[in-house]
């Protein structure tokens, strides 16, 4: 068996292509359902495939807590309970941009000389398709990352005038991005929250025309 990426996205996650040699090929019994459980060192996970043909399976990768190479093990389960393993394989886990970024936001939220890189990006003409990727990708990471205790969205400095981390989203249009730290702690008092310059994120996405953004704003 070889697990390998395949450059589709399927629901925001990495889509993997299982191919099988020819002693693993499928039997043709439609009741079988595919399984492909990850075992990692702290964690394992249980992902359901689609049969694409007798040599080929489909799955969503999942999201993982760390970079490392985890056993992947292909189960088939019957009716009636009988769950028999068929192959198995090595997969490695790596820490991809979006990762990376989402770490940065988290360490950098209520630090102002942190948020100046992320500020940066108000500077660049990001085409409107790449904005919706990065909100896509970016979201993603932020809801697998494990964040630390006690963590807010106004970082450690309280309800004073500063940038926060909706400010950025704000300012890109970033909807998913706003909507998880809307639901984060201080994620509500940051929505009307003004930053040094006197702008809030609601106002942001008012005069930057980012109409789903004032619809979640406002419910």
């Amino acid at each position: 068996m070889r697990v390998e990426f395949c450059s589709l996205l399927f629901q925001g996650d990495c889509l993997l292509t299982v191919q099988l040699g020819d002693e693993e090929r499928l039997e043709d019994e439609e009741d079988v359902e595919f399984y492909l459980l990850f075992a990692g060192t702290s964690q394992r996970h249980l992902t359901s495939t689609l049969r694409i043909s007798h040599v080929t399976l489909q799955a969503v990768c999942p999201a993982h807590d760390r970079c490392e190479s985890v056993q992947v093990t292909l189960c088939s389960a019957r009716p009636g309970g009988s769950v028999d393993s068929v192959a198995e394989e090595r997969f490695n886990f790596v820490q991809d941009l979006a990762l990376d970024m989402a770490q940065f936001l988290v360490s950098a939220a209520g630090q102002a000389e942190g948020l100046e890189g992320a500020l940066l990006l108000d500077e660049c003409q990001i085409p409107l398709q790449e904005c919706e990727r990065l909100d896509e990708s970016l979201s993603l990471a932020l809801r697998h990352l494990a964040l630390p205790r006690g963590w807010s969205v106004l970082g450690t400095n309280g309800p004073g005038p500063q940038e926060t981390l909706l400010h950025f989203a704000a300012r890109r249009g970033l909807r998913k991005v706003a909507l998880f730290l809307l639901q984060q702690p201080g994620g509500r008092e940051a929505l009307r929250l003004p930053n040094k310059q006197g702008f809030t994120p609601v106002s942001f996405a008012e005069t930057r025309g980012h109409d789903q953004l004032q619809k979640l704003f406002s419910e």
